[in-house]
């Protein structure tokens, strides 16, 4: 699951740079930016809730900006991991979309203001059910995330962050993932 974190932040940073850039260049008044990216890392071992095994991500990801410097991103993200003692698989997954624009702020920091919808996060058995908590409630997550972010330009690094979040999130929640992934797991 490291990996997932990984994509995110170097989608994220790429992101930055590419809004940084397009005014630097003077490519602001080009009227699309395009990217698309798909990713396959895999297989590679790795652990969940102390589970040795191995695991396979696939993401995609696809950016969109006008000229205005609006835009909008989609990604996908699935991770498959396979316990090495039952050969049993686990299956995390998450979609969304962000709309939001990026405003060069003139002091070398850069603030985009995004509104983001979707999955957030799913536990499922590959090609079964959605594995679910203690209390019976299925291990899902989806919503919206309204957030403002400053980054520095020249390094990449997040100055300030205000999130405002509707919907379940397991994680967030507080909702014990490893208690029925390891009951699964190891059975």
């Amino acid at each position: 699951m490291q990996q997932h974190t990984r994509i995110r932040f170097v989608a994220a940073v790429a992101v930055v740079v590419l809004a940084a850039a397009i005014p630097a260049v003077g490519l602001a008044g080009q009227p699309v930016v395009r990217d698309h990216e798909s990713v396959v890392e895999g297989p590679f071992p790795s652990s969940f809730c102390g589970i040795d095994g191995t695991e396979i991500d696939t993401a995609t990801f696809t950016y969109r900006e006008d000229a205005s410097g609006v835009f909008r991103a989609t990604e996908s993200f699935s991770s498959v991991f396979t316990a090495s003692s039952t050969g049993k698989s686990l299956e995390t997954s998450n979609a969304n979309v962000d709309m939001g624009s990026g405003v060069d702020n003139g002091d070398g920091t850069v603030t985009f203001t995004e509104h983001t919808a979707g999955l957030v996060v799913k536990f499922k058995i590959p090609d079964g059910p959605v594995l679910k908590d203690a209390d019976g409630k299925p291990i899902i997550g989806a919503g919206v995330i309204d957030s403002v972010a400053t980054f520095d330009i020249a390094t990449g690094d997040l100055i300030s962050l205000q999130e405002t979040v509707h919907g379940p999130h397991p994680v967030r929640d507080g909702v014990v993932i490893c208690g029925p992934a390891i009951a699964y797991l190891t059975s």
